[in-house]
């Protein structure tokens, strides 16, 4: 059936993706190489002010050192930023998870601590609902087979990915963001044959992210895929395109979009 259900029926949206590692955030080419390109808080507000549509932000290294940051970021954003904020880096429990909601995050993102324990998805969608569950899908070709990777792409995930989308959605994922590893960072376009391979099995709403450099690739990608939001990262914070910008420009193309509502 796949993801058409969720097509056109609601606006898409424009998501920025704050990847951070020790209270900066940081960027690097398919995960590796990461520099800081900035504060996460300060620029929460600015694409806020842009009128973004939702914000995800992500500790690349919570799950690798055991620990993680995010509570005071995520505090510290939501006082001026009001838009849905979804956090991940080391969740693997509940008890973790609320911690990121209890400090304003709408949404929690989970990759490497489901991988290790899929019963944590089921967990926390009782816990919390499934509408505030996202799994973080990080894939790559490998021997001309899409694969799973998680700790922020350095390790391989043992079962196939159909196999674990399937098994998230039935535990009771209520979302998922999908990123090309592949593309992340190079700025060489997104991945279709990715998205064209996930979406033959994902029933919940899609984001992409990974390649983007363009309007007109997002524009592309809203038109010929089924994804619901498009997740920029060094579009953003290292070509300085402007969220309105890119607003007006799908606008005129005819695509339904969220309205800004900061101006």
């Amino acid at each position: 059936m796949g993801n058409e259900l969720f097509r056109d029926r609601v606006p898409k949206r424009i998501i920025g993706r704050i990847d951070v590692k020790n209270g900066r955030v940081v960027k690097g080419v398919m995960m590796e190489g990461v520099k800081p390109v900035g504060d996460p808080i300060m620029m929460s507000q600015k694409y806020y002010r842009q009128g973004i549509d939702e914000i995800i932000i992500l500790d690349t290294v919570a799950s690798l050192y055991k620990r993680t940051e995010l509570p005071n970021i995520i505090a510290n954003i939501v006082k001026d930023v009001f838009v849905p904020v979804c956090a991940g880096g080391g969740v693997s429990s509940c008890k973790e998870a609320e911690k990121l909601f209890y400090s304003g995050a709408d949404k929690i993102c989970v990759n490497s601590g489901a991988i290790q324990n899929p019963d944590l998805i089921r967990n926390l969608s009782k816990e919390f609902g499934s509408q505030s569950i996202v799994l973080q899908l990080d894939a790559r070709l490998l021997n001309s087979e899409f694969r799973v990777f998680y700790n922020t792409g350095r390790d391989l995930g043992d079962k196939k990915m159909s196999e674990w989308i399937r098994i998230s959605q039935d535990n009771g994922i209520g979302e998922i963001i999908v990123t090309s590893i592949e593309k992340d960072g190079t700025g060489k376009g997104p991945d279709f044959h990715l998205i064209e391979f996930v979406d033959k099995y994902v029933k919940v709403p899609m984001i992409y992210g990974g390649g983007v450099s363009s309007t007109n690739q997002i524009d592309t990608l809203f038109a010929e895929t089924n994804i619901s939001g498009v997740a920029l990262a060094s579009y953003l914070h290292i070509d300085g395109m402007s969220i309105c910008d890119i607003k007006s420009t799908l606008e005129l193309s005819g695509h339904l979009i969220r309205q800004d509502i900061t101006l």
